[in-house]
């Protein structure tokens, strides 16, 4: 009989990837298994043994001919493939009687810094852009209707509230991104070692 699934609503920005593979140990430490992640933020599990399991989270978006050869090579190394969201992929493995390099998915930390760049290339700015159209664009509109009727107070309303909420993202993803290349560039993750040998492969192949 299959498990009762678990809806949970939590909230990762862009630069929140680390805490959210956290979350998703722990959760599966608890005895929660990750089964999907929905929008907007909704994560689904189901119960099961509770098991320390480490989930990774890769942002390497692939076109569909080379999803096969990417996710293999992941799979060659014990990780299993949970799913894609917003250019994120979702992998996990038990954490037992294996060796903490084992555990991570990039071989260093310069690998690490390369997803932090392809994340603000490929997202950060694509809300900048976003922001830009739906936001900045719509000032005109405001200033010539802010002597109207209820609808134009309607659209300062709204134009208010976007502009609030894409500035505090703005500003967490920023700290985000400075916090993580400082981080990286250091070399202060103690978690990560480098792998030697055929493990480079998985970081260096197909990216």
């Amino acid at each position: 009989m299959k498990n009762k699934e678990k809806r949970e609503c939590h909230i990762f920005l862009l630069t929140d990837y680390e805490k959210e593979e956290q979350f998703l140990r722990e959760r599966h430490n608890q005895g929660y298994r990750l089964t999907r992640v929905g929008m907007p933020f909704f994560y689904y599990f189901e119960e099961c043994e509770p098991e320390d399991v480490v989930y990774r989270l890769d942002f390497n978006p692939q076109e569909a001919s080379e999803k096969e050869g990417y996710l293999q090579l992941y799979a060659d190394y014990g990780w299993e493939y949970l799913q894609e969201l917003n250019g994120f992929s979702y992998f996990r493995k038990k954490a037992a009687n294996a060796e903490e390099s084992e555990l991570e998915i990039f071989c260093d930390n310069e690998s690490k810094l390369e997803m932090l760049k392809r994340i603000f290339m490929k997202r950060m700015l694509l809300l900048m852009a976003i922001f830009l159209c739906a936001g900045v664009a719509q000032i005109p509109s405001i200033i010539n209707g802010v002597h109207d009727n209820a609808a134009g107070i309607m659209l300062i309303v709204l134009w208010t509230i976007l502009v609030v909420v894409y500035g505090v993202t703005f500003v967490h993803c920023g700290i985000g991104f400075y916090r993580l290349k400082k981080k990286y560039s250091q070399g202060t993750d103690g978690n990560v070692e480098k792998l030697t040998g055929e493990n480079n492969r998985l970081d260096n192949e197909d990216r």
